[in-house]
């Protein structure tokens, strides 16, 4: 094989996992915009961030971290305020439990971050965080208000 033929090759193999990679975006960014779009987790203005960001992988990360944001702002101010309303056993079981899933919510979204996939595998790990951190938000504000209900 001479050089031009394997520079053919190299192209050909470099613009096959381009593609193969901008699928996984859009696909990413697809899913992204409507399902986050319609979901009681994220705000509107998230979704119109998607949509605006036109599958730019790095303009999604910035929506997620806009996003991000908020969700880790709310998780932080409901937690502080049911720590205050618990009983000292219950504060140290809340704590342990943050604890937790504060590993497991980095562990888990650090797998999605393939060191070898990426800008898709960037997105999927912000996105996982996102998602997760607004989960537990949600979470933990029921909890402050079913302790509320139960004074």
């Amino acid at each position: 094989m001479d050089s031009h033929e394997t520079l053919k090759a190299f192209n050909v193999r470099a613009i096959r996992r381009a593609l193969e990679a901008a699928g996984v975006v859009l696909g990413v960014w697809c899913t992204l915009s409507t399902a986050y779009a319609k979901d009681d987790l994220t705000s509107r203005q998230y979704g119109e961030c998607l949509d605006k960001s036109g599958g730019n992988t790095a303009n999604m990360i910035e929506c997620n971290a806009i996003e991000l944001k908020q969700h880790d702002d709310s998780l932080n101010k409901s937690y502080r305020a049911l720590l205050a309303k618990l009983t000292p056993q219950r504060r140290q079981q809340l704590v342990k439990a943050q604890r937790a899933w504060v590993a497991f919510r980095d562990a888990n979204c650090d797998f999605y971050f393939d060191p070898n996939g990426g800008s898709a595998a960037r997105l999927s790990a912000s996105s996982c965080i996102l998602t997760t951190t607004a989960e537990r938000a949600k979470e933990i504000k029921n909890l402050l208000e079913s302790e509320k209900a139960g004074q």
